[in-house]
């Protein structure tokens, strides 16, 4: 004990270098490092190895076997039960994920990457959950950061982070087989197996899919028409990584991913839709003279297809390609003094016909800095910054009724400053305060810059939504106040935050403003929609014992006040006010004995309003849906049969047969049955 409360005292960032130097260059062994010192280990804070507990963050990691006992089949299933995240579910498969307040479908604001890959959609703004191409059996752990974080991961990580790290094939062996039959048609299936040279190569194949009837057979309302059809997602990745030599390390990674489901869609109403993600990354780690230096460098390939009857989306696909080169070195001056500087370069390119009338494309320039002092044993000071410079470019001409004209595009540069700031005590081991200070940014979707679509509406009238190349982006500020206390006598931890952030010039495409008579046009251009406060509070409190049982219960409130300048529902979606829980209660119970494992999962959130698009032959109108406060239930119960074979039974939404959760339609209870073969 005497030996962890001193290293309990160790600068995170100092410590992070110390330990790259001494893996040769090597990705962070996870695992040996959470052996060694007790508790898991970061990068999601500064970019560099840490402990968690020492992070200048507010962070929750979810691990390994918190993702198996959560008894979930994707993601958003797993943080549906964190405290402080917003996950409501819009189809059988599909979830939206907030983080501090202003929830809405599509959600803007949170950044989400794989390994340090961003898996952002650039085309409307958003995490498109049911296409990420990772199985469940393949994470380690999951890193949340509550709280802006660009001046690490750069635009969109405006309210928070997660980042989902897989298991690495050079140190990690994953050979796992999971099937399983449950209600509503039910079918999932996955396999994870690594080949590998023990600190010289290694190759991870991971494979898997999901087939399920949005709802079970009972009918429902015409308008929700759309959510008879079944869902499905299938998915593959291979990461391949190689020590050419002990100071070297290369890796290369391919995924690919296909998603069909039913949801909400970016203008408030149930549509059918069509997901196709490929991606393509190359990585070079070298420990030099200079530092430990780290290259970079992905493709992402997005492909849409959306079945909305107006409204100017149409079905016919649009893509969207990303490519992204990053460099950067971590290196320290003395003992005390630890720093990271980078570049990134990253272009963006949209193309459809029907909705772009051709394409849209921008180029981001950023550089950025991390700096860690370690004042005393107990005291450190992270401070990081990066400067975005934005491009906006449009190659195809502009319609006649838009509001903006091609040389407007040949004009639109946004340069866009973000910062945080952590300043961590630790006077004992058994206490840790943080004080946090965020500048994150969300830039424009291309929806928001480049949309550009003609749809008549009779007596010589035309619609035109369009994008607009002088948007703001929109900067949220964060202030918080963090305290952590190890309640050793009854094997806990208590965790406390208290935030309060600003959210300036918020974003709004045009497909879901009010238009403006134009004769013979009816304009509808994205614009920023006005600012917003939200004050915050989250406690929780976790642990566990030796006897095999664990126990979590978390609280968060937050208030939002936003004051904007469009109508509230019916002319436009937007009631941030009551868009988001005031207040939810999280918990968790589990026991492990012998063979066995179960364990129970709860939250009870307040009432608060969402927003569903009504069309009649008189209009189109933006109607409120109030959702009532309400308790969800899952639990999981499972049995090692062998040493390598585990079968489990897993329900959500336990409570009732059918739940309210969102402006779609009630989610059903479900039953899971599954067996997982490790060999």
């Amino acid at each position: 004990m005497a030996l962890r409360q001193r290293l309990g005292l160790v600068s995170a960032t100092v410590l992070g270098l110390a330990l790259a130097h001494q893996a040769r260059a090597q990705n962070v062994d996870y695992g040996t490092l959470e052996q060694m010192f007790g508790q898991p280990v970061t990068t999601s804070a500064t970019g560099s190895p840490q402990l968690a507990s020492q992070a200048p963050a507010d962070m929750q990691i979810i691990t390994a076997d918190d993702i198996r006992r959560s008894g979930a089949t994707n993601i958003p299933g797993v943080l549906e039960f964190i405290a402080g995240l917003d996950v409501r579910g819009y189809g059988a498969l599909d979830s939206e994920v907030a983080i501090g307040g202003f929830s809405q479908v599509y959600n803007p604001r949170l950044l989400v990457l794989i390994n340090g890959r961003q898996v952002y959609n650039d085309s409307y703004g958003f995490t498109a959950w049911n296409t990420l191409p990772v199985q469940l059996s393949d994470i380690r752990q999951i890193e949340v950061v509550q709280g802006p974080a660009s001046a690490l991961f750069g635009f969109n990580a405006a309210s928070g982070v997660i980042n989902i790290i897989t298991y690495d094939p050079l140190t990690d062996r994953t050979d796992t087989l999971k099937l399983g039959i449950g209600s509503d048609g039910t079918y999932v299936g996955s396999l994870v197996a690594t080949a590998r040279k023990a600190g010289t190569a290694g190759v991870t194949v991971q494979l898997g899919g999901i087939k399920t009837n949005q709802y079970s057979s009972r009918s429902l309302p015409a308008f929700n028409a759309p959510y008879q059809h079944h869902a499905d997602e299938e998915s593959y990745a291979i990461d391949a990584r190689a020590k050419p030599s002990t100071h070297t390390e290369v890796t290369l990674e391919i995924t690919h991913s296909d998603a069909s489901e039913s949801s909400q869609s970016i203008i408030y109403i149930p549509t059918p839709y069509t997901f196709r993600t490929q991606s393509f990354k190359a990585g070079l780690a070298a420990d030099t003279s200079w530092g430990l230096i780290n290259v970079q460098a992905y493709l992402n390939k997005d492909q849409e297809g959306l079945s909305l009857p107006f409204g100017g989306l149409h079905a016919q696909p649009s893509f969207n390609q990303v490519g992204v080169v990053q460099a950067n070195d971590l290196f320290k001056l003395g003992t005390a003094h630890a720093f990271r500087i980078g570049v990134e370069y990253r272009t963006n390119r949209e193309w459809d016909a029907s909705s772009f009338n051709g394409s849209s494309d921008y180029q981001d320039y950023a550089v950025s800095a991390m700096w860690n002092w370690q004042i005393t044993p107990q005291l450190s000071l992270t401070n990081a910054g990066r400067i975005d410079r934005l491009v906006v470019h449009r190659t195809s001409p502009v319609t006649s009724g838009a509001p903006y004209t091609q040389a407007d595009y040949a004009h639109a540069q946004v340069t866009a400053p973000s910062f945080n700031t952590g300043l961590v005590w630790q006077p004992t081991a058994n206490d840790t305060f943080r004080v946090l200070v965020g500048r994150g940014v969300q830039a424009p979707s291309q929806v928001e810059l480049g949309l550009d679509v003609q749809s008549p509406l009779g007596g010589g009238l035309t619609r035109v939504s369009a994008g607009n190349p002088f948007l703001k982006p929109s900067v949220t500020m964060n202030y918080e106040m963090d305290y952590d206390r190890v309640l050793a006598p009854i094997e806990s931890t208590l965790s406390t935050a208290f935030y309060y952030s600003t959210v300036k010039d918020m974003l709004a495409a045009g497909t879901v403003l009010p238009a403006t008579l134009n004769f013979p046009y009816y304009v509808q251009a994205a614009k920023n929609i006005g600012d917003g406060q939200v004050y915050g509070t989250k406690l929780v409190l976790q642990g566990s014992d030796p006897s095999g049982l664990r126990w979590n219960i978390g609280y968060t409130l937050t208030a939002v006040r936003a004051h904007l300048n469009v109508a509230a529902p019916p002319a436009a979606p937007y009631d941030f006010n009551n868009a988001t829980p005031v207040s939810a209660i999280t918990f968790g119970l589990g026991y492990s004995w012998n063979k066995f494992e179960a364990d129970l999962q709860g939250k009870w959130q307040s009432r608060y309003t969402d927003v569903i698009l009504n069309v009649t032959p008189s209009g189109e109108a933006y109607v409120p849906k109030a959702i009532s406060n309400f308790v969800t239930l899952n639990a999981r119960v499972a049995y090692n049969v062998t040493p390598h074979l585990i079968v489990a039974v897993s329900g959500t939404q336990l409570q009732s047969n059918r739940t309210i959760v969102s402006a779609g339609p009630e989610l059903d209870r479900r039953v899971l049955f599954t067996g997982t073969y490790n060999f």
